[in-house]
């Protein structure tokens, strides 16, 4: 089977799914750089429903046949997952960490992978900040950066901001355009590390996080809980002023290290081997 993967837009999580899917291809699929070519279309969805619909009818009206990897839900222009029905479908899989099995029943409910070779505890790493923080752009409320800021200045700590620059304070360190070797080594110098996202995004720097021995502070959703249950620590998803308040909380609470047996489980729980050949079992 010829596989286009239809990375069609620059984003660093998407590229990482393509990558790994990339590795773990059967040895009897290829992947094509010609979509007309393709027996199977990938189609990584982020942005709008009408958008991803007139792809995949394209796609349909080829010959061909069309997979889904459903990133995005709730931030889209259609958040009514009813909207999606038909686009889903007609898809031959159709992969998500959200639970849509009312809507889809035999769709593929998976999380996004992580690393090990890549991310992992480096031993005697000192403790610079008390909590890291990754923004996207225009992501940035989203992600709570603020909310983080000012409970790190409350608490009475330093932060470790890694992405696009939100202005200057002397509590914070920024950086960008980084490693992934630079990227464990500042997971390594967290306390904490915030995985808190409104609305939409799996957080893969969570499971990231993890496996290099920092706990991930997360918002306590149906969908979080279900992936990362017993491995970060929660607190609700309220308004800013109560996330901050929570967020202060947690950072002026004891540090609690992620033990060995909660990085065995991150490992097997985010599996990239396991989660891709699955996926691609069920394209067959």
């Amino acid at each position: 089977m010829r596989v286009f993967l239809a990375v069609s837009f620059p984003s660093f999580g998407v590229s990482r799914v393509a990558m790994q899917l990339e590795k773990y291809l059967p040895s009897d699929f290829v992947i094509t750089n010609d979509p007309v070519s393709a027996d199977l279309t990938v189609l990584h969805v982020i942005g709008r429903h009408d958008h991803n619909l007139e792809r995949a009818k394209r796609v349909v009206d080829a010959g061909h046949k069309y997979a889904v990897i459903q990133y995005t839900l709730k931030s889209t222009r259609n958040p009514d997952p009813k909207d999606w029905v038909e686009f889903w479908s007609g898809a031959k899989v159709m992969w998500s960490y959200y639970d849509l099995k009312k809507y889809i029943p035999d769709m593929y409910h998976a999380p996004l992978g992580t690393n090990p070779d890549i991310f992992y505890q480096e031993p005697d790493t000192p403790k610079n900040y008390l909590i890291g923080t990754n923004a996207s752009g225009s992501c940035y409320q989203a992600e709570c950066i603020g909310e983080a800021r000012l409970a790190v200045f409350r608490a009475g700590g330093r932060m470790l901001h890694i992405g696009e620059p939100f202005g200057s304070d002397p509590s914070v360190d920024h950086f960008e355009n980084i490693t992934d070797d630079q990227m464990r080594h500042f997971y390594n110098q967290c306390s904490w590390y915030s995985a808190l996202r409104r609305r939409d995004g799996f957080e893969m720097i969570a499971a990231e996080a993890l496996l290099c021995g920092v706990r991930p502070i997360m918002f306590d959703t149906p969908d979080y809980r279900h992936w990362f249950d017993g491995l970060a620590k929660f607190i609700p998803e309220t308004s800013v002023g109560e996330t901050v308040r929570n967020l202060t909380k947690v950072l002026k609470s004891e540090i609690e290290p992620v033990t060995k047996e909660e990085i065995k489980a991150t490992k097997k729980r985010f599996n990239w081997e396991t989660i891709a050949r699955g996926f691609w079992e069920r394209c067959r």
